[in-house]
């Protein structure tokens, strides 16, 4: 894994997170770069790919199995479960090809140096941000296209027309289709050591100790739901962050080809379909570690200072971006009232298809109020260091001002929530420990392009 340190750059952050520490404090950042497992995109490809593709058949249809070009010749023989007779038909190979040339024309391509890339990347796009010990953690995106190209066998010429028609139909030949997934994505162990060092984790033998405990305080301030699982690969366990809402693309433009068989004497069989698809599906690029210290010393690039005299000055206040209970702040935005309103109406703050939403109406369907794990705090625009009472009403989600408006003005509607409960929640509700991948479709309208 590569690390590059570059010029500490003089962040200004609101520190008015813990009481203990100052407000406009200012501090150094370094930022690493680090480089993920590139086959683990690649395998979740190819396992997608063979789901989908067995998921247009019944259950119980390839008596022969589906094999994988690269695989071990072992590898179903790891498994408990029925082993399929070699050589009996039906069956089906795959075989892929990584088009390592995509860029999506030139999109994914990167001409720059890694330093470029650090200096044009900000610690506030960060999933991760843990404002008290000033770590931050993201990662950029890039597309992998993959080919697959599909024989299946059959074994007379009856059986093969079937299976033509069958899968012109089902496979959409000759159109595109797109799903959503939920996917987990490989995270360098270097990067998850690091943090947990600096968090104060006990490390032996370049393992956490604790594992528990700092899942729940890397989910307290993530964005992304951290795992720690058995990697297939290795068969190690490791940490990956299940991300949703993956869009995945599918194209079977191709129309789909007919072999002539085999013969043995007069006798005909092993008849073949074959088609080709081809898969887009986004894979993690690179992350960036934000930090204090630095990671690597040997490559080091000091700043030169820049004194500065200021023209005019104004005192802003900004809003937090932790709250009392030690929250990141999820969502920012203006509401203008009336003079002697009383609510505000911010239900469109907490619908929708998202995490947040899906947990508050988990939650008050078995009884819990949302305020457990949620806190909205509304500031006036015009003196921002003032909060404005409010009491949430959780069934209309709507916030009742305990003190009606006395003016026109324009208020400040801050949210923060409790991420490692929702997290926990999400986790054991959709089964996140059992696969690594899944369908995200319940939450989309599955269309086709």
């Amino acid at each position: 894994m590569s690390r590059i340190v570059v010029t500490p750059h003089s962040l200004e952050l609101s520190k008015k997170v813990r009481p203990n520490m100052e407000l406009n404090d200012r501090f150094h950042l370094y930022k690493s770069l680090a480089v993920p497992s590139y086959v683990h995109g690649y395998g979740l490809c190819i396992e997608y790919y063979k789901r989908w593709f067995e998921s247009k058949f019944s259950h119980d249809y390839f008596r022969g199995g589906i094999y994988i070009d690269g695989k071990h010749v072992l590898d179903e023989y790891k498994t408990f479960g029925e082993v399929p007779v070699k050589r009996e038909n039906p069956r089906a190979r795959i075989s892929p090809t990584l088009d390592t040339d995509y860029d999506r024309d030139g999109v994914d391509t990167y001409l720059a140096s890694p330093q470029v890339y650090l200096r044009r990347s900000s610690y506030q796009d960060s999933f991760f941000k843990d404002y008290e010990r000033k770590l931050f953690l993201s990662f950029q995106m890039k597309a992998m296209k993959m080919t697959f190209n599909t024989k299946v066998r059959v074994n007379t010429r009856a059986e093969q027309l079937d299976l033509l028609n069958y899968m012109q139909l089902n496979f959409r030949n000759g159109a595109t289709s797109y799903e959503y997934l939920s996917l987990d994505y490989h995270v360098p162990k270097d990067i998850i050591l690091y943090i947990a060092e600096k968090a104060g984790f006990k490390i032996v033998n370049n393992n956490i100790v604790d594992i528990i405990d700092f899942l729940n305080y890397f989910n307290q301030h993530s964005d992304i739901i951290l795992l720690f699982k058995i990697r297939a690969i290795n068969k190690q366990p490791e940490f990956f962050l299940r991300v949703n809402d993956v869009y995945t693309h599918i194209t079977c433009r191709d129309k789909l080809n007919k072999d002539d068989g085999e013969r043995d004497g007069k006798l005909d069989f092993n008849f073949g379909v074959e088609m080709e698809n081809i898969v887009i599906m986004p894979v993690p690029s690179f992350y960036i570690l934000c930090n204090q210290d630095p990671i690597m010393i040997d490559y080091k690039l000091e700043a030169q200072n820049r004194d500065m005299i200021s023209l005019f000055s104004i005192n802003i206040y900004e809003i937090p971006p932790v709250d009392e209970n030690g929250w990141n702040q999820a969502a920012i935005t203006s509401y203008a009232v009336d003079k002697d309103d009383t609510e505000l109406d911010i239900s469109s703050m907490f619908t929708g298809e998202n995490i947040l939403a899906r947990t508050i109406n988990y939650n008050m369907n078995v009884g819990v109020s949302p305020s457990k794990f949620i806190n909205v705090k509304v500031f006036r625009n015009e003196d921002i260091a003032k909060t404005v009472e409010i009491e949430m009403n959780w069934k209309k989600r709507k916030a009742e001002l305990k003190v009606p408006a006395t003016q026109d003005e324009v208020y400040q509607i801050a949210v923060y929530y409790d991420r490692e409960y929702i997290a926990t929640l999400d986790s054991n509700i959709n089964h996140y420990n059992d696969t690594r991948i899944s369908s995200y479709n319940q939450y989309h309208d599955k269309n086709t392009d």
